[in-house]
């Protein structure tokens, strides 16, 4: 390679980074700076010195076996070939990855690539239009939130500090470790048409991430012509609600507070703050088999379904699938509190959907609710207790606590990694 060559190769090295398109996930940059590295020495690197090198695989790493450089190869050449097409500039080179190959070159560009026009395949900022629309609509609920809360200090039926007070929140207060607010989101990733274009957004619930995403082409390694990473969130606008009104019990205390979503929580964060999760049953993710774990409730395959295992009642939300010609509902709230596994505190504030999710809250921020749940719990320290909410065109109108329990501790958290 020469210097002219060598200078390309370390400028637009550079830009993709900065660009984005590489999405959240270092390994796409540590791959690509890998294969930069190789060109600079003018080699062409083999499989499996990527996958030691880069996925840091060991000796028993079999190619034949193992397609996870092959997948991550196939994704790096298609963010490549997208970033060429978004660029408006006429530089008249770019990098590629030739098919087959495990190497960078610089390929000379004397036209737009034909992806680009018969075929009629959109342009990177085509294909973020959706995250990008979506991205502003979560903005402005936060703007919202924010907005919220700045009237905490406004007068209501139940002071808050007498709130904070209640057996419920006092031990989030009395010490010195810090709260953290974890808002539920849903990971969305696109399904292609023929053409490379976004045809629909999909949630899984077993696709949590991007690296979740990446786990599954590296065993379906077709699916990777199917499937893209938008790298975008989505969280629900009852959680904003939720949120603010949650946050203005919390406010009374003067302790640091950090608000993040799931898809960012790290087993650090379990440990080393109160932690108050607001969304979805859904979206518990990470949480899920601790709240769960010495729960008398169950959860169905859609998470539209709780059943109370000691009676074997069962709850359905009706306020995600409404017919047409019924504007009532029906929908569930999930209240839960626990010791953490260092002495901290987990409080769940969960919905099957929308109107769970602010009945919860609700249930947490008001006297009465806090009155009645505590006469049936004897002082429990660790708790679960589900609300029946009814409503009628998106407005609560009845909520009735059905259900609650005492929690054993000591199994909320037995054999797990963060004890």
């Amino acid at each position: 390679m020469n210097p002219a060559d060598a200078d390309i190769v370390h400028d637009e090295y550079e830009r993709i980074v900065a660009s984005g398109i590489l999405g959240r996930s270092r390994t796409y940059t540590s791959l690509l700076e890998y294969l930069v590295g190789c060109s600079l020495e003018g080699r062409a690197p083999k499989e499996i010195e990527i996958a030691a090198d880069v996925f840091g695989k060991g000796a028993e790493f079999d190619p034949t076996q193992d397609s996870l450089v092959r997948v991550y190869m196939h994704n790096l050449r298609q963010k490549l070939e997208q970033y060429a097409s978004q660029r408006d500039d006429p530089l008249g080179y770019r990098l590629s990855i030739p098919r087959g190959e495990y190497r960078l070159v610089v390929e000379s560009v004397t036209e737009k690539p034909a992806a680009d026009t018969a075929a009629g395949a959109p342009s990177f900022w085509q294909r973020r239009g959706v995250a990008a629309l979506l991205g502003v609509v979560a903005v402005l609920l936060l703007v919202n939130v924010l907005a919220l809360v700045a009237l905490r200090g406004e007068s209501g039926e139940t002071p808050r500090e007498a709130v904070a007070q209640s057996s419920v929140w006092a031990a989030f207060f009395d010490d010195d470790i810090p709260l953290l607010v974890v808002v539920g989101d849903y990971y969305i990733f696109a399904e292609l048409d023929d053409f490379g274009r976004v045809e629909r957004l999909v949630r899984d619930f077993d696709i949590n991430s991007a690296e979740d995403l990446n786990d599954l082409f590296m065993y379906s390694p077709e699916l990777a012509e199917e499937y893209y990473d938008l790298d975008l969130t989505y969280f629900p606008q009852a959680s904003a609600f939720a949120v603010a009104d949650l946050l203005r019990v919390v406010y009374t205390s003067t302790k640091p507070i950090r608000v993040t979503p799931m898809s960012e929580l790290s087993a650090a964060d379990l440990r080393n703050n109160h932690v108050i999760y607001v969304g979805y049953i859904s979206a518990l993710d990470t949480l899920n088999e601790f709240v769960f774990a010495a729960s008398g409730l169950t959860v169905g395959e859609t998470y539209d379904e709780l059943r109370v295992e000691a009676t074997g009642d069962v709850f359905t939300s009706g306020a995600g699938m409404p017919r047409y010609d019924q504007r009532n509902y029906r929908d569930y709230g999930l209240v839960s509190a626990f010791a953490g596994p260092v002495g901290n505190q987990f409080l769940i504030v969960a919905g099957t959907r929308d109107e769970g999710v602010m009945q919860a809250a609700q249930a947490l921020t008001d006297q009465a609710y806090l009155d009645e749940l505590a006469a049936g719990l004897d002082g429990a320290p660790a708790f679960e207790a589900l609300y029946e909410v009814t409503g009628f065109d998106r407005m609560n109108l009845h909520a009735m606590l059905v259900y609650s329990a005492a929690l054993d501790q000591s199994r909320i958290w037995r054999g797990s990694s963060l004890q």
